[in-house]
């Protein structure tokens, strides 16, 4: 594999994109959205990075899951890193929508 010096990602434009995509989702799906699906795979972490090996077993994630964790936490200083893994999780769902 090709060596991999890691990828930068500028915060304000990560900020833009996000923006975008719900603006779209907003003017394509209207104010509220209906996930059909709730459970799903998920790898875990680390192993989920390392394709040198073989993958990891799969555990069950739940999308409602994920979203109460969100609309429910109130010490964002102890969560505030994990909240993107769940906001993940309801972005790729969002995102096989179309």
């Amino acid at each position: 594999m090709d060596s991999w010096s890691g990828l930068k990602i500028d915060t304000q434009e990560l900020r833009e994109v996000f923006e975008r995509l719900i603006t779209h989702l907003e003017q394509s799906r209207g104010e509220s959205v209906t996930l059909h699906e709730d459970y799903f795979y998920s790898l875990p972490f680390p192993e989920i990075y390392d394709v040198t090996n073989d993958p990891p077993s799969p555990t069950i994630g739940q999308l409602a899951e994920s979203w109460t964790n969100l609309q429910r936490t109130q010490d964002i200083g102890s969560t505030v890193t994990f909240e993107l893994v769940w906001l993940g999780d309801l972005l790729k769902a969002l995102g096989h929508l179309a």
